[in-house]
């Protein structure tokens, strides 16, 4: 039941502004990512690891076919999240029992993918722990990471960003050539960005020379200087420098050069704003990873910072480059470069008003996901799950925050164990379950929010297939419900042991708990999703039993109620299980349409459960019409969605027995092999691919299947992607040197590439590969027509 938007793993960010020098740094960390698997680039904060990192994978991407990966660290806190946030960022949707590290480690083995790591430095011993086990478990997996300190595990290649090159003041110089440095280029290029028209001319140029020196290189120093061009003239900006780099090394000489003249620069930076733009630069970086107007104003304003000054504040920091605007699905968010932040946190501290803004931060948080938690069923369902989706590393930081400030445990137990939605239906249930454990652990006292973070703990373990933790889970939701006399929460808990009941076998028994959940839900007030969700199971178990007219009126019922209240998620549930009840009619035609334009429809939606149940109830249609070996990749291809959630079919008995009877009707159809070699080619779709072919778009997975093919000719799937590759550039005439210099790999690995084609092939010849390529992709021209 995952509703996530996108297009796959995050890639390579777009460049928000241009990148200037480090050709040479981008050249040699190429080149170390042709022959290591871990390169660390390290350095101190500002010297521009990150954005070095992002220009060397847009450069070599081309050389993982499987895609490259941004995981950002600078959020999150907590290590243990560590392998979830890489799950996230590679979009696996994965909800079932497995631990993440297994997950990522079957995902990444045998794929050629490049992760980039930033800003490792605050989780440096479970970055190590995590990026040493994947290196072994995938061995085409290679890992570009950015941080403050070496990981220090065996393989790793370390990078030294140095500062960008300045000229000599003291030197000698012809008029022009300052331009040739590096850090006076990208001086000039921000300085043009924060006053047009400006240029380096004979004037200034030696004023230019002085100050990039004094900031010795570093991008964000210079970055930060070039925006006070805007009151101030390049001499002047010099001269402010040189007396600000006096003070500072008037006084302690402790720290790193290099961190003294970053500090320097950034506390004149906060000295040239207003104190009103102070104090919000400190109060803003109790945000992690961004933050709306709106959520400023909450927790932010006050008699020193009204909100009605807001707005004006932030334009000015924005002006200043403190803040960075960027929008997300077409809202406007701001963040801070982490040095940035950082360095607010420190202020806000200093000034000892952090606890004050932490506790608003967490406190706002919780009002989110309550009134999220309120209108969740209606017409802004899809607008919250964006909402909540975009403030994840924020609810992260205030859940970690209730879980360890004394005394506020029972608001981690709510802003856990009420938002069922943002757990189960935006894909993050393990998350979601370590949260709620770790409450649960943490506080055993007898409240409402006890008992309603045990219902959905153990609506979480019942779609995970995990039978053993649900059944004590919800046993204990019960129990605690009745003992407090709680009406709600034991409506809750009925409704999930009717739920157990059902996916257990026990299907007679699960009608009457959801009866009676259906009845205490109508007496107490609780948001509309609740029982509405319930009908779902509901209208199955009728379903199942053979009283296909009550189970056509729960989910008539449910049509009416989403309607109205201009509902989706749970509507498109309802599609499935009417799609089922046309099935069992005999209405195949209608059953198929129903699936196929509920697919097409939600396809933009990365929901793994709903996919899974409308892919299986499309294969068993499938087979109904006669189509066996369509039905068995369609169902192969539902099995692998099934795997990323734990439990086929919710882990319902009866559900299980029924694809069985579908499969054991395609085989006897169609005879084991044939029905095992279409699943086999299902089973290695992953769910967009899954999706298409359902939907009869053309694959070029098809071809590999073999359809077609006579049995001596080579067959495609026998080669690795990277062979595949390799094949495709010397059919382009590339000699093994060259394909070597275009892939970033060593000459000799190229020259094995080849070899290995040639041997699967059965060829001789560099030729053989070039016709057999050439007559490929002839195929594939035919195949789109």
């Amino acid at each position: 039941m995952a509703v996530r938007s996108g297009n796959g793993p995050s890639g390579v960010p777009a460049e928000l502004t241009s990148f200037v020098g480090r050709r040479t740094e981008a050249a040699e960390v190429r080149t170390l990512l042709s022959t290591a698997r871990l390169v660390t680039l390290a350095g101190v904060g500002g010297v521009g690891k990150t954005r070095l990192a992002l220009r060397v994978a847009s450069d070599v991407r081309r050389a993982f076919p499987d895609g490259v990966c941004l995981v950002e660290l600078a959020a999150l806190k907590d290590a243990a999240l560590l392998p979830h946030t890489v799950v996230n960022a590679l979009e696996l949707l994965e909800q079932s029992t497995r631990p993440p590290t297994t997950v990522l480690a079957d995902h990444l083995r045998g794929r050629q993918m490049l992760l980039i790591i930033d800003n490792c430095e605050h989780l440096l011993q479970a970055v190590a722990d995590l990026a040493e086990l994947l290196l072994k478990m995938a061995p085409e997996l290679k890992i570009l990471a950015t941080s403050r300190q070496a990981l220090r595990i065996t393989g790793e290649h370390i990078y030294l960003v140095p500062p960008l090159p300045v000229p000599d003041p003291r030197a000698p110089h012809t008029p022009g050539m300052a331009t040739g440095f590096p850090a006076v280029s990208l001086f000039a290029d921000r300085a043009s960005s924060a006053v047009p028209g400006f240029t380096i001319s004979p004037a200034n140029e030696a004023a230019v020379i002085r100050l990039c020196h004094r900031l010795e290189g570093i991008p964000l120093a210079i970055e930060l200087a070039a925006v006070r061009l805007r009151v101030l003239d390049v001499s002047d900006l010099a001269n402010r420098l040189d007396s600000r780099f006096e003070l500072l090394l008037s006084g302690s000489r402790s720290a790193p050069k290099r961190h003294q003249t970053l500090k320097a620069l950034i506390d004149w930076s906060y000295d040239l704003c207003a104190v009103r733009e102070q104090e919000l630069w400190a109060r803003a970086a109790v945000f992690a990873n961004g933050f709306g107007l709106s959520a400023l104003e909450a927790v932010c304003a006050d008699e020193q910072i009204p909100p009605e000054t807001i707005l004006d504040t932030v334009a000015e920091l924005t002006e200043k480059s403190i803040f960075v605007r960027e929008e997300h699905g077409g809202r406007v968010r701001f963040r801070m470069l982490e040095t940035i932040r950082e360095y607010g946190q420190a202020r806000l501290r200093e000034s000892g008003s952090e606890p004050v803004f932490r506790r608003r931060h967490r406190d706002w948080c919780l009002q989110l996901v309550e009134q999220a938690a309120t209108e969740w069923f209606g017409p802004l369902q899809e607008d919250w799950a964006s909402v909540l989706q975009d403030e994840h590393a924020n609810l992260r930081g205030a859940l970690e925050y209730s879980l360890t400030e004394p005394g506020e445990i029972g608001v981690a137990l709510r802003m856990a164990g009420l938002p069922w939605f943002m757990w189960i239906a935006l894909g993050f249930m393990t998350e979601g379950r370590h949260w709620i454990e770790r409450a649960l652990q943490a506080d055993k006292t007898p409240s409402h929010e006890r008992a309603w973070a045990l219902a959905t703990c153990g609506y979480i373990t019942t779609l995970q297939g995990d039978t053993e933790a649900q059944a004590a889970l919800l046993a204990e939701a019960h129990r605690l419900a009745v003992e407090l006399d709680d009406d709600a929460a034991r409506a809750y808990a009925t409704h999930l042991l009717g739920m157990q009941g059902n996916f257990s076998g026990e299907l007679a028994a699960g009608i009457p708990l959801f009866v009676e959940a259906l009845e205490r839900y109508a007496a107490v007030n609780v948001p509309q999703d609740y029982p509405n969700s319930l009908r779902i199971p509901l209208a199955i178990t009728y379903l199942l039993l053979g009283e296909l007219d009550k189970g056509s009126a729960v989910v008539d019922e449910l049509d009416r109620l989403c309607d109205v209240a201009g509902e989706r998620w749970l509507l498109s549930y309802a599609k499935c299980v009417r799609a089922f009840l046309y099935l069992l009619s005999g209405r195949l035609t209608e059953a198929e349409s129903l699936l196929l334009d509920a697919l097409r429809v939600r396809r933009p939606i990365h929901d793994n459960f709903w996919r899974a149940m409308a892919l299986d109830f499309l294969g068993w249609v499938t087979v109904a019409k006669g189509n066996s070996k369509r039905a068995a990749v369609i169902l192969g291809g539902a099995d692998t969605l099934w795997q990323t959630i734990g439990a086929p079919l919710f882990g319902s008995i009866q559900l299980q027995a029924r694809r069985r009877q579908f499969e054991a009707t395609a085989r006897k159809a169609i005879g084991d092999d044939a029905f095992d070699s279409a699943f086999k080619r299902g089973h290695g779709l992953d769910g967009n691919a899954a999706v298409a072919f359902a939907l009869g778009e053309p694959l070029r997975e098809r071809q590999r299947a073999g359809a077609g093919r006579s049995e001596a000719e080579p067959d495609p799937s026998e080669l690795t992607r990277r062979q595949r590759e390799v094949a495709e550039l010397v059919t382009d005439g590339l000699t093994n040197g060259e394909i070597a210099s275009r892939l970033f790999i060593s000459p000799r690995t190229a020259e094995g590439h080849v070899e290995n084609i040639l041997t699967k092939l059965g060829f001789t010849s560099r030729a053989q590969i070039v016709n057999w390529v050439a007559a490929q992709r002839f195929a594939s021209i035919n195949d789109s027509r």
